[in-house]
């Protein structure tokens, strides 16, 4: 007869190597490509940001589509014929900001009990943040890295 335990942590293990491959394998298809239709893009990368109007860099006067995914950091202008004509790379205010902006060093209190009980469970909440991550890229939500707080803050 097998025990729990082991059967309990080999279920655990299958699973968070099928999240993990099923969440590189989807993060890596997730670009824009030249020739691409607007509706190929959408299906690739979600729905745009941003939409608007600009010039067709490859027609003088004619009028092309732009579709913007902030978090992707791409930009792709659609010429007339309805394919992806120019790629460009786009910074969102919010990256500009944090980049120009030294991040504040905050120095957190020493807890005799809190602090050793934070750093000895923070491989325990980092397991479940990417585990519920690894999750939501399979069910479909977006595939992300977590963003994990500091050990001494868990």
């Amino acid at each position: 007869m097998t025990h729990p335990k082991p059967l309990l942590a080999r279920l655990l293990a299958i699973a968070l190597a099928c999240a993990a491959a099923s969440c590189s394998a989807a993060g890596t298809s997730a670009t824009l490509a030249p020739g691409m239709t607007a509706d190929q893009a959408i299906q690739t990368l979600g729905p745009p940001d941003l939409k608007d109007s600009v010039p067709d860099p490859n027609h003088s006067g004619a009028m092309a589509m732009r579709y913007v995914w902030l978090d992707l950091g791409q930009a792709g202008i659609f010429s007339a014929n309805g394919r992806l004509a120019t790629i460009q790379p786009v910074e969102s205010t919010a990256k500009v900001t944090a980049e120009a902006e030294p991040q504040e060093q905050t120095n957190y209190a020493f807890d005799p009990i809190g602090t050793p009980l934070n750093y000895a469970f923070f491989p325990i909440k980092a397991a479940l943040m990417y585990l519920g991550a690894g999750l939501n890229c399979v069910a479909g939500g977006g595939c992300r890295k977590p963003n994990l707080p500091p050990a001494s803050q868990s």
